[in-house]
């Protein structure tokens, strides 16, 4: 049987503490000589494994498929995979045979274990990898309402890694400070400050002259003044400030009034984002067109047309004026309002549903209370063995270990029961105002609050086709537009509460 030794790393976060690829290769050399493995071939690849397009992993998984190895010794199971994808490639050539052995550190896998145990080592990888993305943005907001710039240093700064704040920069401070007192005055260009730049031996990385552009971004910074922007925010740093406000003001009414670019306000495209293209399925982007008559008059007109940003396909859609869109899309919220005759009695419905299930929760978490009582009385009779010696201690802590475990599990359940028995109502309640409404967003020229409301009704499911607005509804709406086409409308049971999905998945 023969094995291929498989070693990763990537620069991620949380690979930072995991061994070095030549530490693992040393330790998994060690670990095939120790049990008699065969390797094959080795394969080292340094790249995160929570993408699917890793060419050093695929080309192994594809030869291991043509039968030239037919084992994988890796450092963790999580060396293999981070994403769903490439751990259930793993876990399917394991539960088919084609992979007979995966040997790491600690443990091995074959293919008649527990496929349990592999799926939540993959699984618990997986979403360290969903969450670290979200953990570490809340720590740099953290950072940044603590007055600390969470970033590069800007130019005349540093980063100091030692406090891990940022502290002035001795000689590029002087040059920073010089560049806002000299283009404030009015009679310095952006290219003068170049070249002063360039005498200074300050240059890109490149080793150019640094560019005007980048000049005008250092002039607009506000962290020279104590303040600093991150995430769409402005934040009063800490750091020391290298200039006055008024200075910084000075210097940017000068930029602004040699700015040569004018500033067009165009009006907002509301519905930018909310379809997409049905025949090569990128985005919908506006366009504003203008139309010169001979006697004076302009036009001016807005389009709606699909990006063409997929260069593989020829896109073919037309586009479509944004008056004719705004009526498809004004039709269709009209198609998906529920009838006010309808409200009284759903509400009704609603109603009993809620105190059914309520009833329900009370007799079932009485049920388990019990059981938790049956659980806490073994406790006891255990602990009383215990004393009188009448079992040994690994089988009373082994005993004892399940019926905690069993009671964690049975009180999870009776805090789940109590607290969401008909948790579901208020959402429903929320989805039937939005749903009795959707007539008169429909007739109202609010165009972002259209955007909204068709944003609930269809998700990401809108397209643009032939100069027609068409969607998906999601299940609620979906089968709200049935009920109103089909059934009659004294029929509600057609529409209950269980048929529109929006009771919480616990309750299923």
């Amino acid at each position: 049987m023969k094995y291929f030794l498989y070693a990763r790393k990537s620069t991620d976060v949380e690979d930072k503490q995991v061994l070095s690829i030549e530490a693992q290769l040393l330790e998994l050399r060690a670990l095939a000589k120790r049990d008699g493995l065969e390797i094959a071939e080795e394969f080292v690849e340094k790249r995160s494994a929570k993408s699917t397009d890793r060419p050093i992993f695929g080309e192994m998984m594809t030869r291991i498929q043509k039968g030239e190895a037919s084992g994988i010794i890796c450092w963790k199971i999580d060396r293999l995979a981070r994403n769903p994808v490439d751990g259930g490639q793993v876990q399917w050539l394991l539960q088919q045979g084609i992979i007979r052995h995966i040997q790491t550190h600690d443990r091995s896998h074959y293919p008649n274990d527990n496929v349990l145990m592999m799926s939540v080592e993959l699984g618990m990888a997986n979403e360290y990898i969903r969450q670290l993305s979200a953990n570490t943005a809340r720590g740099l907001r953290q950072k940044a309402r603590q007055g600390i710039y969470p970033g590069l240093a800007p130019f005349g700064y540093l980063n100091d890694p030692r406090t891990k704040t940022i502290r002035v920069h001795k000689k590029n401070a002087k040059l920073a400070r010089e560049l806002f007192e000299k283009y404030a005055t009015g009679k310095t260009t952006l290219q003068d400050l170049a070249a002063l730049l360039e005498k200074a031996k300050v240059l890109s990385k490149e080793n150019n002259r640094v560019h005007i552009s980048r000049i005008s971004f250092i002039l607009q910074n506000p962290f020279y003044y104590g303040h600093f922007r991150y995430a769409g925010e402005v934040y009063e740093g800490k750091h020391e400030p290298l200039i006055s406000k008024a200075l910084f003001d000075k210097a940017n009414k000068v930029l602004q009034s040699r700015s040569t670019v004018p500033k067009v306000k165009t009006d907002p495209a509301p519905f930018c984002g909310l379809l997409r293209c049905g025949f090569c399925g990128m985005g919908i982007t506006a366009e504003v067109k203008e139309k010169h008559q001979k006697n004076g008059n302009v036009h001016r007109y807005t389009y709606y047309r699909c990006t063409r940003k997929n260069k593989a396909v020829k896109c073919k859609e037309a586009p479509v004026r944004s008056e004719l869109l705004d009526s498809q899309l004004s039709a269709l919220l009209s198609e998906y309002t529920m009838p006010r005759e309808w409200i009284s009695p759903f509400s009704a419905l609603l109603e009993k549903e809620a105190d059914n299930a309520s009833k329900t929760a009370v007799e079932a978490v009485q049920e388990l209370r019990d059981k938790v009582f049956d659980i806490s009385r073994k406790l006891e009779r255990l602990t009383d063995l215990y004393v009188a010696e009448d079992i040994e201690r690994e089988d009373y802590l082994s005993r004892r270990r399940t019926l905690i475990g069993e009671r964690r599990t049975i009180e999870g359940n009776i805090v789940r029961l109590e607290r969401a028995p008909a948790a579901w109502v208020e959402p429903v309640r929320d989805w039937m105002e939005t749903a009795s409404s959707l007539d008169e967003i429909a007739e109202k020229e609010d165009l972002l609050l259209k955007k909204s409301s068709l944003q609930k009704i269809f998700g990401l499911n809108l397209s643009l086709h032939a100069r027609e607005a068409r969607g998906n509804p999601l299940p609620p709406y979906a089968a709200l537009r049935a009920a109103k086409i089909s059934a009659p409308k004294k029929q509600l049971s057609l529409i209950m509460v269980p048929p529109l999905g929006l009771e919480p998945r616990s309750s299923r």
